[in-house]
């Protein structure tokens, strides 16, 4: 019992970055979902959508190396409190939304609150787990992101099409209160106490920091997970637009191409550890395969049946979760441990500049019923990272 109990104990913080993710894809998964009601009632365009997300991903990619920042020198709890009561209360303002100012206004602060969900897995992980256990660890704290954007289909669909879209809003943020006061619960429990993470002096110089292998990092992550973007905000209006799915029946579809990230999370999780305990070397033949895979998005217009699409929407996603977790597995195996969340906020944050510039193209090119261009465009760019990776990084 007393084994167990320690082993429980030293998985506990994972699983609570396994929560703090799965509450911030249900936030961000909502106007997604609900995206082809929301858009006809507000009279929005697929490209004024992208225009939104833009927002969102601005306020996202400057906020992860922020919240980074913070965590790294004054610890998680409280700033990972800060963080989900401003975000939860942006999500719960969605409700109010009228148009395009305040649909990127909310999104926007929405974004921001979020920055912080991924530099505390990373730094949680890197922290509390040996070696040994991190990938899986880190597969496992970030794959409440991927069973959020799952379920959460399977839960609004009906709550919106019952109650309207907007109910479905200030169910998020029902949501966001219930995890703070497990949050609290969690601290009074000990696990995480007042000084869990001390305050670290600055390094003595700051290329300990700003080195090739953080841009390397950021730059395969950005690339490469570029897909799991485009599947979220994507699939919701190919189904709707190219097979005329109707939005109730979205809400039991959509939850298939997150199911691919889940299951890539912990699957590239499991063999990016098991890959450590045998070699040190950098993981080139692992994202080239990755990369490889990336294509099969292309062949979506090839088909009619929606089971064929959503398999091949939940392979890409699938694929580009390997990308996440060999990645920032490589990347902090390199990096100064006191450094970790920041480097994950900075990874994180060239994902969100990516998806923020490519989504109102995309849009654009979905308004224009240019289906097969977008998928070429997402499929291409894994490759251009790998070779970004491949340039910028550090030898073995």
């Amino acid at each position: 019992m007393p084994g167990q109990t320690s082993t429980l104990r030293r998985w506990l913080p994972a699983i609570a970055m396994l929560l703090l993710s799965f509450i911030s894809y249900v936030d961000r998964s909502v106007l997604s979902i609900l995206s082809p009601t929301i858009l006809a009632d507000l009279h929005l365009s697929a490209q004024q959508y992208g225009e939104a997300i833009l927002v969102f991903s601005l306020c996202y990619m400057a906020a992860n190396p922020i919240w980074g920042w913070i965590m790294d020198r004054q610890g998680l709890f409280w700033t990972c409190f800060a963080a989900v009561g401003i975000w939860s209360l942006a999500s719960g303002s969605h409700a109010l939304m009228t148009g395009l100012l305040t649909m990127s206004l909310f999104r926007g602060v929405l974004g921001f609150g979020e920055g912080a969900t991924f530099p505390a897995g990373l730094k949680t992980v890197s922290e509390t787990l040996p070696a040994e256990q991190r990938s899986f660890g880190l597969a496992l704290a970030y794959s409440g992101g991927s069973l959020g954007a799952a379920l959460t289909p399977l839960v609004v669909t009906p709550l919106a099409v019952r109650y309207g879209w907007r109910s479905a809003f200030v169910f998020t943020a029902v949501v966001g209160a219930l995890w703070l006061v497990l949050w609290l619960a969690l601290r009074i429990a000990g696990v995480y106490p007042p000084k869990h993470t001390q305050p670290v002096e600055e390094p003595a110089a700051p290329i300990h920091r700003w080195n090739r292998d953080l841009f390397a990092t950021a730059a395969i992550y950005g690339l490469g997970a570029a897909p799991l973007a485009f599947g979220l905000y994507a699939t919701p209006l190919y189904l709707s637009r190219v097979l005329h799915v109707p939005q109730a029946a979205l809400g039991h579809m959509l939850w298939v191409p997150p199911a691919g990230w889940e299951v890539g999370y912990l699957v590239f999780g499991r063999l990016s550890d098991m890959r450590r305990r045998r070699t040190t070397s950098r993981p080139l033949g692992v994202f080239l395969l990755l990369m490889v895979a990336s294509f099969l998005i292309t062949a979506v217009p090839l088909f009619t049946s929606v089971p064929v699409v959503l398999t091949l929407f939940f392979l890409e996603m699938f694929f580009a979760g390997g990308f996440v977790v060999f990645t920032l597995a490589d990347g902090a195996s390199v990096q100064p441990k006191q450094n970790t969340a920041f480097l994950a906020g900075f990874s994180i944050s060239s994902w969100a500049l990516l998806t923020g510039l490519l989504m109102p193209w995309l849009g654009r090119l979905f308004d224009q019923k240019h289906y097969s261009a977008t998928l070429w465009i997402v499929s291409l760019c894994p490759p251009v990272g790998v070779a970004l990776w491949q340039a910028l990084r550090t030898r073995e």
